[in-house]
């Protein structure tokens, strides 16, 4: 049976609590998902752009990135139709421009592998939350851009369009010809790729400890590898 283990990135691989350099798959689980490799499509679920994927993760079969707005598969780069909306890639880029003058906070622009910039995170986690964030949110609402908010992070998404990593999920499935998916994720973020998912996977660490999701199995970050040896590696 062809079958496929996707993994979200931030908080599931690699901690919450380091910056975009620092952040990396931790050498237990990366050795383990080597090994699941040759019997498992690999394939990484996140919000953080392909080049930084391939940076991090370069041994996945497969990279869906920007919350689904860019996939990469053995043979095609897929993207968003919205990446032909001249007027939505206008908007991102002066939202990014205008979140970088918010004081405290951290903006991670998101771009596609030719570098059109698909999206922003802004980032108070060091800080308390800043004032003009509403005015953010409505600025990008009322150009078509989508927000992405969240109960238990201190930080907002904005993307040109209203994908999801479920509808992504789903394409890569489609074109691998898969029978099975296996989804491990941290956060709101992750549902609609656990709701497409055969078996779904919730990993707890210090900032989602109260986030009540329906999901197959819950496990702690420090526990991934143990439990992707019992559960799959055998």
């Amino acid at each position: 049976m062809a079958a496929g283990i996707f993994f979200d990135f931030d908080g599931t691989l690699s901690p919450l609590t380091v910056s975009r350099d620092e952040a990396r798959v931790r050498n237990d689980v990366a050795e383990i998902i080597k090994a699941l490799s040759s019997r498992y499509l690999i394939a990484v679920a996140s919000s953080k752009d392909c080049n930084f994927l391939l940076s991090k993760a370069p041994y996945f079969h497969s990279y869906i990135c920007v919350n689904g707005l860019e996939v990469i598969t053995a043979n095609y780069i897929i993207h968003d139709r919205a990446l032909s909306n001249m007027e939505l890639i206008r908007a991102i880029n002066e939202l990014s421009s205008y979140a970088r003058k918010l004081p405290n906070v951290y903006v991670e622009e998101k771009k596609s592998v030719v570098g059109l910039l698909l999206g922003i995170s802004v980032d108070w986690r060091y800080s308390i939350r800043p004032k003009d964030i509403d005015s953010l949110v409505d600025q990008a609402i009322g150009r078509g851009l989508h927000v992405l908010t969240y109960s238990n992070y201190p930080f907002i998404d904005i993307y040109i369009s209203r994908r999801n990593k479920g509808d992504a999920v789903r394409l890569v499935k489609s074109i691998y010809n898969l029978e099975k998916v296996i989804y491990v994720g941290d956060s709101e973020n992750d549902e609609p790729a656990f709701k497409v998912a055969d078996v779904s996977v919730l990993v707890r660490h210090e900032f989602n400890r109260d986030l009540k999701l329906d999901v197959d199995y819950e496990v702690n970050f420090d526990d991934l590898g143990r439990w992707l040896s019992s559960y799959v590696g055998h």
